[in-house]
């Protein structure tokens, strides 16, 4: 049967356009008053889409609460440590795959062996502690936007968020290249390669049915220029190479792991 309640939707539209201007009014107070974005904003700044969800959820009445529009119960620590160790693995082979094509076909180089190994050291330990930031986006990137927009289906909902993620960093990120803190270079790659990224975040959030493998994902301390040595040196078709690259192989993964959903695919209060 068909649905006819709009209100998930209007919950999407309202959070979407809310936490547009959210960012774009707190970056531009920093352009205004001249002040340099503090690095810690970076990390704490990423609350700011689940305040606005919590907001949105207030405002647009949705049975079920904050916890089931959110994707925030595990459902059980076996999917929870599982799809997480699942989603961290994944995440972590595309980049290397990515970086390993960029040796072998162009100028890059790879990181030292001494830096490879600290990486695998600190790798778990980092997730759980960047964990605690990357909950705040998605809990309402992949938590209330992917449900509400659930009726979309996965791929035209997915690419939505993406989209509107991406647009969410803009600000972010050009302030931080106007402050001459980010190269102008840099923050297109960085931006444009969130968009892949967001697909692979959508479809680990379906495909074990809550948030909590995107959060470890995307907890990840690492990208595929960091496994590159000399990525500063890297000229624009390198960078956008290892990019489409990257790109390529994070849509295959949202792929492969989307088109096995694991019950999380209905909307909560389905």
């Amino acid at each position: 049967m068909q649905r006819t309640n709009k209100m998930p939707l209007r919950a999407a539209g309202l959070f979407i356009i809310l936490v547009l201007i959210a960012i774009t009014l707190v970056c531009g107070l920093f352009l205004l008053l001249d002040t340099p974005l503090p690095g810690w904003f970076v990390v704490v700044g990423r609350w700011l889409p689940a305040l606005v969800a919590l907001a949105v959820l207030r405002l647009v009445p949705l049975p079920g609460g904050p916890l089931r529009w959110m994707s925030l119960r595990p459902g059980g620590w076996r999917r929870l440590v599982g799809g997480g160790l699942a989603a961290v693995a994944a995440l972590t082979a595309v980049y290397a795959l990515s970086a390993a094509a960029a040796v072998l076909l162009g100028p890059a180089e790879p990181q030292p062996a001494a830096a490879l190994l600290r990486f695998a050291v600190l790798l778990l330990p980092s997730v759980l502690l960047f964990s605690l930031s990357t909950l705040g986006e998605e809990a309402a990137w992949r938590g209330l936007l992917q449900q509400t927009l659930a009726d979309l289906g996965f791929w035209r909902s997915s690419a939505l968020i993406s989209g509107v993620w991406v647009l969410f960093h803009v600000p972010l990120h050009g302030t931080m290249a106007l402050q001459g803190a980010l190269p102008w270079d840099m923050m297109a790659v960085t931006t444009a390669a969130l968009f892949p990224l967001g697909l692979f975040l959508s479809a680990v959030t379906v495909r074990f049915g809550s948030v909590w493998p995107a959060v470890f994902a995307h907890a990840l301390p690492l990208s595929a220029l960091n496994l590159v040595s000399n990525a500063g040196d890297l000229g624009a078709g390198a960078l956008w190479g290892l990019t489409a690259v990257t790109a390529a192989l994070l849509t295959a993964a949202a792929y492969l792991f989307a088109r096995v959903p694991a019950g999380g695919a209905r909307r909560a209060g389905a």
